[in-house]
C-alpha cells in the first residue's frame, strides 16, 4: 500500500503493541476521531497490511515452558530443500516463528516447549536431517519487551 500517511503508521505502531484498542483510544493518541482511525485501521486490514490478528501466550502461563532461539543451517549443497524445511516447520506447534535470514545461518526458529529434555527430543525428531548442516541453540533467560 502506497499511500500510507504518518497517521496510518502511527496507527500501525499502535495496533502492534495492542490491537485490541478501541477507536477512542486510538483517537486520543493518534490525533483524529475515533470513526476515522477505525476507518483506517479497516483499510489497513482490507489492502493486507494488517496481516492478522494474534493472541500472545504469556510464557509459562498455561506450563513451565523453555523458549529457544534456534540457529539452524543447511548444507549448501542442499538449497532446494529450504522451502521443504519451512513447511515442515511450520507445521510443528513448538515452533512459533520462523526467519530465512543472511549470514551464517540460514533460518532462526524460535521454539517453545515444556522443558529442556523435551526439547532435546525435538530436535533428535527433527534437525537430524540430511540436508540439516547443523544448529545452534540458545536458550532464552527472560524475555523482555517495550512497555504498552
Amino acid at each position: 500500500m502506497n499511500d500510507m500517511d504518518s497517521f496510518d503508521q502511527h496507527l500501525l505502531d499502535l495496533l502492534q503493541v495492542d490491537s485490541r484498542q478501541t477507536g477512542k483510544q486510538l483517537s486520543e493518541k493518534v490525533g483524529l476521531s475515533p470513526a476515522a482511525c477505525l476507518r483506517r485501521v479497516q483499510r489497513l486490514r482490507q489492502t493486507g497490511v494488517i496481516e492478522r490478528d494474534v493472541a500472545i501466550v504469556s510464557p509459562g502461563a498455561l506450563a513451565p515452558s523453555v523458549t529457544i532461539i534456534v540457529l539452524l543451517t543447511i548444507a549448501r549443497d542442499r538449497p532446494d530443500r529450504a522451502d521443504v524445511l519451512t513447511k515442515r516447520m511450520l507445521k510443528l506447534r513448538q515452533v512459533r516463528k520462523m526467519y530465512h535470514v543472511t549470514g551464517e545461518a540460514d533460518f532462526v526458529l524460535t521454539v517453545v516447549c515444556v522443558s529442556m529434555e523435551t526439547y532435546a527430543a525435538f530436535t533428535e525428531a527433527h534437525f537430524y536431517e540430511p540436508y540439516i548442516k547443523g544448529f545452534e541453540s540458545i536458550v532464552v533467560l527472560r524475555e523482555h519487551t517495550p512497555p504498552v
